[in-house]
């Protein structure tokens, strides 16, 4: 009787096993690195990290050169007020 009741438990674990198997398989669900996975998964998991670290580490990082235009952009437009408000009070002096 306890040798049936074994069977009979192992069979529905291998059922739900199975299905989250193929919900994995199927991309409805996704492992995270919290998920019981084995050695060779979570070694292979563990090198596209470190792969993808370097890749981020290499891109060039180019935040000096929008830093340094931002600041040309606003200095060009600070410019073209003045400009403007020069104009617009030399012409108001004109009228009166």
């Amino acid at each position: 009787d306890t040798a049936n009741r074994i069977v009979e438990l192992l069979g529905e674990h291998r059922d739900l096993i199975q299905t989250e198997l193929d919900e994995v398989n199927s991309g409805v669900r996704q492992l995270t690195g919290k998920d019981f996975l084995g050695p060779k998964e979570r070694r292979r998991r563990l090198q596209v990290k470190v792969k993808n670290q370097t890749e981020v580490k290499k891109q060039k990082d180019y935040s000096e050169y929008f830093n340094s235009l931002e600041h040309k952009v606003q200095a060009q437009k600070r410019r073209d007020m003045i400009r403007l408000a020069r104009k617009a009070k030399a012409e108001a002096d004109a009228m009166t």
